[in-house]
């Protein structure tokens, strides 16, 4: 099936999500079109993370169509979309603590492979090794490649979860509160990276640090109480009079 670049990477139609009686996603009606940077802001409790669950598969719709360039992915499972090129990372860092950094990257290079069961050991010249190590200096983790992942600092396991998303080679990537915990110190370091990925690549940012979400996001839609509120371009959302009750007006 020939894409067109009209097609939306991410097409969700009135979707909902609830869990018995709370209705965490509402409604939920958006486009992200290809090589779209598009930032999910809201509140703590605003469903974000829920939306972002259900398009990658974790949560189906309760109601509702998601399609993914005009593919309708509404049933499949998580590793179904993973292999179209749904690529993500998760609040809660899934890393391998015990192994370096290397060995992260090669996992997650090796995982998107044919026969990725394989226990047979990477030699130096291993295509997918010298892949993860291309990946490491893309994330600025080169000079820290054999370091325990145990040893990193929060930023730094940041870039690596970014990284081993990307070894996937996705077509959409969807960060969860990426600079959730950073310090301000490696928060330009994380922008500086997010505004070096490929344009190619369609970005869905969820967040609720507006200083991350505006600089790195082309359209920003704005979520309360599982539903969308606001849709705009960065430099009008700060001044968006419902966007200004939520975060300073006791709107939470």
């Amino acid at each position: 099936m020939k894409v067109l670049m009209t097609t939306p990477a991410i097409d969700l139609a009135h979707v909902s999500r609830r869990f018995g009686a709370l209705q965490a996603v509402r409604d939920v009606t958006f486009r992200v079109m290809p090589g779209e940077r598009r930032a999910v802001l809201g509140p703590n409790g605003a469903g974000k993370t829920t939306l972002f669950n259900t398009i990658c598969g974790d949560f189906p719709p309760t109601e509702g169509r998601i399609s993914f360039f005009g593919q309708d992915i509404t049933a499949l499972k998580p590793h179904q979309r993973t292999r179209l090129g749904i690529g993500r990372t998760y609040q809660t860092s899934l890393l391998f603590n015990g192994l370096s950094v290397l060995d992260n990257l090669f996992l997650a290079v090796r995982g998107a492979k044919p026969n990725r069961f394989s226990l047979i050991k990477p030699g130096r010249g291993d295509p997918h090794l010298a892949e993860a190590r291309d990946m490491g200096e893309r994330m600025r983790l080169g000079h820290i490649l054999g370091r325990p992942v145990d040893e990193l600092s929060h930023g730094q396991r940041r870039q690596l979860e970014v990284g081993m998303a990307l070894a996937s080679h996705p077509k959409v990537l969807m960060l969860d509160e990426p600079a959730a915990g950073l310090s301000p110190g490696d928060r330009p370091e994380l922008l500086k990276l997010l505004r070096e990925l490929p344009r190619e690549l369609t970005l869905i940012l969820i967040e609720h640090d507006m200083d991350i979400a505006l600089p790195a996001a082309d359209i920003v839609t704005v979520m309360k109480d599982g539903a969308v509120v606001v849709e705009n371009t960065p430099d009008k959302i700060e001044s968006d009079p419902v966007v200004q009750a939520i975060y300073l007006g006791g709107g939470h």
